[in-house]
């Protein structure tokens, strides 16, 4: 009987030890799970970070660039591109402190689409801003009427508030001229015809060479409202809108121009490489 005690008492105690082992062996595989978790989404984390600082120190440095090379009233090539060298060679060695290798190419300017990006690619429909309180500037050029749409793919710009629309302005390429279509909700206002330029907040036409009445001040006053463009891809140009929002804030976006440069960034746990298009003088609403 006493050899039989021992025995069992022999196999409740290997029992317990394989348990315990077990128990170990699950906290331990556990902690290296959790570890390795931890690490990645630090990883993942800490790339996000840097691509988002990268779109926005690069987006902002070409914008800056383009309203230094335009100090003088005219473009000026040369210090355009020294402004963005001096970025370029800067910007590497912050992130060579990451490991990171950083690089960006492309600075060739293109006249603009009237899309969300600016080219002609980009979204067609789009809002400029919104909880507009009043605008001050409002201006269109086209310099190209060829590459405005026809009466079938008109240029719509709207304003809209929570009610529906206010106010609507369409254009469209009518035998080399922009025909323009100026619209409430039911009622068309007027129509014009212009050569390339449209101030729609001074109510004049080819820099204010011709009056027009295109009553957006007057639809608009006592109403918080967006801007918004539809068909954005059938015409080429520019635009500057400027005003106040309802929080008291001022809003602004101004597209002359567009460039579309090409950042990459590499280490040795990511590769990317990205299109990324800047509206110049640029758009901060």
């Amino acid at each position: 009987m006493r050899q039989l005690d021992e025995n069992a008492q022999l196999l409740l105690v290997a029992g317990f030890a394989v348990g315990v082992g077990i128990v170990v062996l699950t906290i331990m595989l556990n902690n290296v799970i959790y570890a390795s978790n931890i690490a990645s989404e630090s990883s993942i984390d800490t790339s996000r970070y840097e691509i988002a600082n990268a779109v926005q120190i690069t987006s902002e440095s070409y914008q800056d660039a383009y309203i230094y090379a335009m100090e003088t009233g005219t473009f000026n090539n040369t210090a355009f591109e020294e402004y963005l060298h001096s970025y370029a060679f800067m910007a590497s060695g912050n992130f060579a402190i990451s490991g990171i290798t950083f690089n960006f190419e492309n600075n060739t300017l293109h006249d603009p689409y009237f899309t969300q990006n600016g080219l002609d690619n980009g979204r067609d429909n789009w809002t400029v801003a919104t909880n507009i309180n009043s605008t001050d500037l409002f201006l269109l050029e086209l310099p190209d009427v060829s590459k405005l749409g026809n009466s079938s793919e008109k240029l719509m710009i709207t304003a809209t508030n929570s009610s529906g629309l206010l106010w609507a302005i369409e254009l469209y390429n009518s035998g080399g001229k922009i025909n323009i279509t100026v619209r409430d909700r039911t009622t068309i206002l007027g129509t014009y015809t212009a050569s390339s330029q449209v101030n729609i907040t001074g109510d004049t036409k080819d820099f204010g060479s011709d009056s027009a009445a295109f009553h957006f001040s007057a639809l608009t006053t006592g109403h918080d409202y967006s801007i918004n463009v539809i068909n954005g891809s059938k015409a080429l140009g520019y635009c500057t809108f400027s005003g106040s929002m309802s929080s008291g804030e001022q809003f602004g976006f101004a597209r002359h121009k567009v460039v579309d440069p090409r950042v990459t960034m590499s280490s040795s746990q990511i590769y990317i490489k990205r299109d990324l298009p800047v509206s110049l003088p640029g758009g901060r609403t």
